[in-house]
């Protein structure tokens, strides 16, 4: 009688190999997937919502009362157009058309800046604004328009002198068609500098103003009304 060998008896009963289980992820797989779909959702929306959003105006650096606004003391961030306080705000597009305008009052770095902020000069090139009462017939008939340029004359006791000459014309009173309505209420907003607007003052306060249109006249020679 023949018997199984030793090593035959073992292989016969050996156990059968193990299948090849399922792959589970782990959680960092899944957490991956996660972020990757959180990500793909925010693109999607930011994508969306572009056309929901403002530019508005963030101080880059503090800005004094008195400075002169440009573009490169700011930066623009998106603010939902339906936020409450959108109304008040700085816009790119108000920025963009203040360049050159003055600051109000002191604005905090990294702060939104508020439209009221940022105030038109009184007159351009720095000068200061003034206006001068005089009736019509005093002010070359009320042709006198924003952008001319006049000599301004004060007569006391039967004297006239030049007080400053070659001014330019900020704004008029609005006649509303009817000059002669205006009489005794009329005056024309003027440019000057420090020193001539004192020299102004002194002659609205000593006797009558005249008003002489001077666009495109030629210089008289005075150089501040002196």
């Amino acid at each position: 009688m023949v018997f199984p060998s030793t090593t035959t008896r073992e292989a016969g009963t050996s156990q059968p190999a193990r299948r090849a289980g399922h792959w589970r992820p782990s959680l960092s797989h899944i957490l991956i997937a996660i972020a990757a779909i959180l990500a793909f959702v925010l693109n999607m929306v930011v994508l969306q919502d572009q056309s929901s959003t403002t530019l508005v105006a963030v101080a880059d650096d503090a800005i004094a009362q008195g400075t002169v606004f440009h573009a490169d003391d700011i930066r623009f961030v998106p603010v939902p157009t339906d936020f409450a306080g959108i109304d008040s705000l700085l816009t790119e597009a108000e920025a963009t058309a203040s360049q050159g305008w003055i600051v109000d009052r002191p604005i905090a770095k990294g702060s939104v800046i508020d439209a009221s902020a940022v105030v038109e000069p009184g007159a351009p090139s720095g000068l200061r604004s003034m206006s001068i009462p005089v009736d019509l017939k005093h002010a070359a008939g009320g042709a006198i328009r924003s952008g001319d340029r006049v000599d301004i004359i004060a007569v006391s006791e039967d004297q006239a002198s030049y007080v400053i000459t070659d001014v330019g014309v900020i704004a008029t009173a609005d006649l509303n068609g009817d000059a002669f309505g205006a009489i005794g209420d009329y005056h024309v907003v003027v440019a000057l500098d420090a020193n001539q607007a004192l020299a102004l003052a002194e002659a609205i306060a000593s006797g009558m103003v005249e008003l002489v249109r001077s666009t495109g006249a030629p210089p008289i020679g005075l150089d501040d009304g002196s």
